[in-house]
């Protein structure tokens, strides 16, 4: 019964080959994949890394392979509601986009592009939204499938440091 409950979970989905963790880590912290910029320049694991983009620490215990493997496919297929991305414009017109770390009923907090920690008084604001779309480019065509193997079964072992 767990078998066929976990192939109807994983249905329609893949997960490529046996992947190895240690090339996966340097698939990760690679300053530039393929012309875009590296996981580690807006991810965060253990104190290395930017705070832009959701610290991936533990993300082996909280998200399973194929989870794993389809955000960086499709980042835009399902972005997990503490992972959107805000933006803000103030009444002088200038726009600041973030990940969004508070909200109350008279400021918002978020941690901009530039890894800069911003707060706001919702007094000076224009206007405020959550954006539909996930900042994470996606990998289809930057990474060969020996490369997403690899990278997924790193972060797979990435269960907290």
């Amino acid at each position: 019964v767990v078998a066929y409950l976990r192939s109807v979970a994983t249905e329609g989905r893949s997960v490529s080959g046996n992947g190895n963790a240690a090339r996966g880590k340097a698939i990760f912290e690679r300053p530039q994949m393929q012309g875009t910029a590296g996981c580690m320049s807006c991810h965060r694991v253990g104190a290395t890394g930017s705070r832009t983009a959701p610290d991936l620490s533990d993300v082996g215990s909280q998200r399973r392979a194929v989870e794993i493997e389809q955000a960086i496919l499709d980042p835009d297929r399902e972005v997990l509601s503490q992972n959107r991305y805000y933006r803000v414009t103030t009444k002088s017109g200038e726009t600041v986009t973030g990940r969004l770390l508070n909200i109350d009923t008279f400021s918002v907090q978020l941690i901009d592009t530039k890894d800069r920690l911003l707060s706001f008084s919702k007094s000076d604001l224009r206007d405020a939204a959550f954006l539909e779309k996930s900042p994470m480019p996606a990998y289809k065509q930057q990474l060969s499938s020996q490369e997403l193997s690899d990278l997924v079964a790193y972060l797979v072992s990435l269960k907290g440091i």
